[in-house]
């Protein structure tokens, strides 16, 4: 279960682990904007796990014109699903152009795939292998900040969090 982590201005910050936020309530970091019904029982007392946190004091962020390329993050934007067979298990980052053959590690030039898929493809482009994206004019992307915060945000599953009673 993930907690939301909210700037003081209510920026989104994180959705960060459960654990991490009795951390912050404990040092009185922050202040719970939401509850969830479920509880943490202690030996001398029962915690109501939070499900939105503020935090106390603005923390100043630094915004980029473009997301960083990572592993993590090109995953993030195929929504963790293989771009050739639609998989959601045994994942793994594929390279467009095979980096032998001087593909990067770019955006533009990676895409998410299952290990499968990936073996089948080789070292070879998708149309020397046969293959094609999922998706019709499928292209990798590089996102823009708020592509990869929306995608984030579904990811983690903030707007169920938000909307629960």
């Amino acid at each position: 279960m993930k907690v939301i982590l909210l700037n003081k201005d209510y920026g989104y910050i994180n959705a960060i682990t459960v654990r991490r936020a009795l951390k912050l309530m404990a040092k009185e970091k922050v202040t719970v904007e939401k509850y969830s019904s479920e509880v943490v029982r202690t030996v001398a007392v029962d915690i109501a796990i939070p499900l939105v946190l503020r935090l106390v004091y603005r923390v100043r962020q630094i915004y980029r014109r473009a997301v960083a390329w990572s592993r993590k993050n090109v995953m993030i934007r195929d929504r963790h699903t293989c771009v050739y067979c639609g998989t959601r298990s045994n994942l793994n980052i594929d390279h467009v152009l095979p980096r032998s053959r001087g593909g990067g590690n770019t955006f533009e030039n990676t895409v998410t795939s299952c290990v499968t898929c990936n073996c089948k493809k080789g070292n070879r482009t998708p149309a020397e292998a046969g293959m094609t994206f999922r998706k019709r004019g499928y292209d990798p992307w590089q996102p823009t900040v708020m592509e990869f915060l929306s995608r984030s945000l579904d990811g983690a599953g903030v707007y169920e969090l938000l909307t629960a009673s």
